[in-house]
């Protein structure tokens, strides 16, 4: 399904990739993400991730189809870039799904030594497409695999071998499952408020 969009509210953000304003993502970047990469071990990290996709599901699951696609402009939250604002549920849960994906995929590759020469940009993992009415029963089916394949292929999670991110620089294997537990985190917190706005 194709949700309606607002010309007038898309011309007011700002283009997709821009990113945070650049104090948020040097507090992030040099703050932040390394207390949390300190403090919050792998297994803890995946938890969290687990526990947010639940209550994603809770949160979603009521929702009539009608609901799940309407788009709504949220207020800004730490961590959501201004393109990302004026989106809808399916549109978040479809872009959970892309980067979830590609987590489990970039992850257990780079644990294992492989170099990834492909550059991640922000572009690539928006949701503006396509969505299938069935996307929540897809993002349910993506979290009861998502740890077990992590785990089945991941081999040093501290290697020193990473990847950019575009916004915070270079991971580890370790250091991206901390930015795909903080991503469930931010974006269980915008389907939230577009939910309030509903």
């Amino acid at each position: 399904m194709k949700e309606v969009d607002s010309k007038e509210i898309i011309e007011t953000l700002q283009e997709a990739g821009a990113g945070i304003s650049p104090f948020k993502r040097l507090i992030a970047k040099h703050v932040i993400f390394p207390m949390l990469n300190r403090f919050i071990s792998w297994e803890k990290a995946g938890d969290i991730y687990d526990r947010e996709g639940t209550k994603i599901i809770a949160l979603v699951s009521p929702l009539s189809k009608e609901k799940l696609f309407e788009r709504v402009l949220v207020p800004k939250l730490f961590g959501l870039e201004d393109n990302s604002r004026y989106y809808s549920v399916a549109m978040v849960i479809k872009h959970l799904l892309i980067v979830g994906n590609a987590l489990q995929t970039r992850i257990p590759l780079l644990s294992q030594g492989r170099k990834l020469n492909d550059q991640v940009q922000i572009e690539d993992v928006k949701p503006y497409t396509e969505i299938e009415d069935d996307i929540v029963q897809q993002f349910e089916t993506f979290l009861a695999s998502y740890r077990k394949l992590l785990n089945k292929n991941v081999k040093n999670i501290y290697i020193d071998n990473t990847s950019a991110h575009p916004w915070f620089g270079e991971f580890n294997p370790k250091q991206w499952s901390i930015l795909g537990m903080v991503h469930q985190i931010v974006h269980r917190r915008q389907i939230e408020a577009i939910i309030k706005e509903l």
